[in-house]
């Protein structure tokens, strides 16, 4: 499984960075749209 989230990584719970996951590290927007891009080109 694969998450995204608006910015790339994780952060503690009190860690203050909007739109940062706080449990599992997650791709960026920039990387997940690359991804998506990718799995379109080649199916």
């Amino acid at each position: 499984m694969i998450e995204s989230y608006i910015e790339e990584g994780a952060q503690p719970v009190d860690g203050g960075v909007y739109g940062k996951s706080i449990t599992d590290s997650c791709l960026g927007w920039e990387i997940s749209e690359k991804l998506i891009k990718e799995i379109a080109r080649k199916l």
